[in-house]
């Protein structure tokens, strides 16, 4: 019995670790976005919108609501301001937005 409640607080905890990593990334993302939406930028608002998203394309589920709200603002980033830019993760989002045109 001790050995099952072992085990569910330890999925327990696993699992909270993981939503709040995707918390914080959507926080994150959401500043972003509204910095975007100001026209407030820095110099390191790409790396960051690349290091948030990157970081949603990682997780197998629970993000793919946030990917869609988020990719968006991040394409009009990167062609507003940074049109001549390669991004891994802008081909990513590409994908995944060609997939669920589908």
């Amino acid at each position: 019995m001790i050995y099952l409640i072992a085990i569910i607080v330890i999925i327990a905890i696993l699992l909270g670790v993981y939503y709040m990593n995707i918390g914080i990334s959507k926080v994150q993302l959401e500043e972003l976005t509204h910095r975007h939406q100001i026209n407030e930028h820095s110099n390191r608002d790409l790396d960051e919108w690349e290091y948030y998203l990157g970081k949603l394309f990682g997780k197998p589920f629970g993000t793919k609501k946030l990917i869609d709200k988020y990719g968006e603002p991040f394409e009009d980033f990167l062609r507003t301001n940074h049109p001549n830019h390669d991004s891994l993760i802008f081909t990513k989002y590409e994908k995944h937005k060609q997939k669920k045109s589908s």
